[in-house]
């Protein structure tokens, strides 16, 4: 058993373990119950001891299981911040919205050079 993945969140462990089951690379995850005992042991509530570790069965799927976590898991640069052209309020890349006054995101396409 090899470990390919660790993460706190054991919802993003079983997302790589998904990703995995579905190349048909045999996999389990250790420590998939642990984690919620952390708080409760002394000492250990802080680090990373408990987390869940996505682990592959068979070795000789070890390059393969690195290539799609890597593609799957590394996130691309995020696009960037704008800014509401009617309030002039900075906004999160991810919202179609003006937070404070609900102005739509500014088409990009249909600015000119």
């Amino acid at each position: 058993m090899t470990p390919v993945f660790s993460a706190p969140d054991l919802t993003r462990v079983s997302f790589a373990r998904n990703l995995l089951e579905a190349a048909e690379i045999p996999c389990v995850i250790q420590n998939e119950h642990t984690r919620t005992v952390g708080p409760s042991i002394y000492g250990y509530s802080s680090t990373n001891f408990l987390d869940p570790v996505l682990c592959i069965l068979d070795d000789s799927h070890l390059a393969a299981a690195k290539e799609i976590l890597q593609a799957q898991l590394t996130s691309e640069p995020a696009a960037p911040d704008w800014v509401c052209p009617a309030c002039n309020e900075s906004n999160p890349a991810a919202f179609d919205f003006c937070w404070k006054c609900g102005t739509t995101i500014p088409d990009s396409s249909s600015s000119s050079a």
